[in-house]
């Protein structure tokens, strides 16, 4: 709802400019005394030729701007933890050990009934048959319960087996990953706020990115997706978030080596940006 809100607010305004800009060219071609009062002209349809020109090139220049249309998509090499953080190593210690040139990533998801979350094992769930081929171990930890881990694993078909639930984000408290806007009056009133940007970095572009394709997908193709994300996890609400206190947290991707040495993490900025690049959000794994 937020991202229709959103789309169609920016045309409104858009076309609300556009249409007062035009009358006010009219207004100074009537008062220069270079068109008639309700007649046309060629100095009337030459401005508002010009004005229209002018309010397209600047709604497209602000709408790439906003979505990173023509730009270059996001460095992925950097890293915001240059080991694995101690906070980790219990959970790994746990795990089985690699094999030699295997890789395992690990994705911190947030609340399993977050957009994020689902949006993010379904991009993997995608790519599972190359992720198996290139020797990648895939396991997750998520913010939820074992009602929520199987509505979630049940929908996006992610392995339960590999997925553990961490009912209260130790494991995120831990390693000091972004809580989520705060002071909007409770839970709701801050994932609202990030919604609209506030304090989530990227989360317009993301949005928007789902209604033109981002030059890879068919207009309004992410947009659908997402909206029946929406569907499922509001139909089932009470299954996929049974603490509201963790809405706005957010979570973290690691990938490490066989030895046990990080070669590439990610934290998450704010809604919609648990990757560097999210039109290809597993593109670090080079696969």
């Amino acid at each position: 709802m937020t991202g229709n809100l959103q789309a169609i607010g920016f045309l409104f305004t858009w076309v609300l400019l556009w249409c007062l800009g035009g009358i006010g060219i009219e207004a100074l071609l009537l008062q220069a005394g270079l068109i008639a009062p309700g007649g046309g002209s060629w100095a009337g349809g030459l401005g508002f030729l010009v004005w229209t020109l002018v309010i397209g090139f600047a709604g497209w220049a602000l709408f790439n701007r906003i979505t990173g249309l023509t730009q270059p998509a996001p460095a992925t090499g950097a890293s915001p933890w240059r080991d694995v953080p101690a906070a980790l190593q219990p959970v790994l210690a746990e795990l089985a050990p690699l094999e030699n040139q295997q890789r395992r990533l690990l994705l911190v998801l947030s609340q399993l009934g977050d957009f994020d979350s689902v949006e993010y094992a379904q991009a993997v769930m995608a790519s599972w048959p190359q992720l198996l081929e290139a020797g990648v171990d895939v396991r997750a930890i998520g913010i939820g319960d074992e009602g929520s881990a199987d509505r979630f694993c049940s929908y996006t078909g992610f392995p339960k087996e590999r997925l553990t639930v961490d009912p209260e984000a130790t494991l995120h408290r831990g390693l000091g990953l972004y809580g989520g806007a705060e002071g909007f009056g409770g839970p709701w009133g801050n994932l609202l706020a990030m919604c609209a940007g506030i304090g989530s970095p990227g989360t317009l572009q993301e949005v928007l990115r789902g209604y033109h394709g981002g030059g890879r997908y068919l207009p309004f193709w992410i947009a659908s997706i997402r909206l029946r994300n929406m569907i499922e996890v509001l139909s089932h609400w009470g299954t996929y978030v049974p603490d509201e206190r963790w809405m706005t947290q957010r979570g973290a991707t690691f990938l490490i080596s066989s030895d046990g040495s990080l070669l590439y993490s990610w934290k998450d900025p704010g809604l919609l940006g648990f990757s560097a690049s999210m039109a290809e959000p597993l593109k670090f794994l080079e696969l």
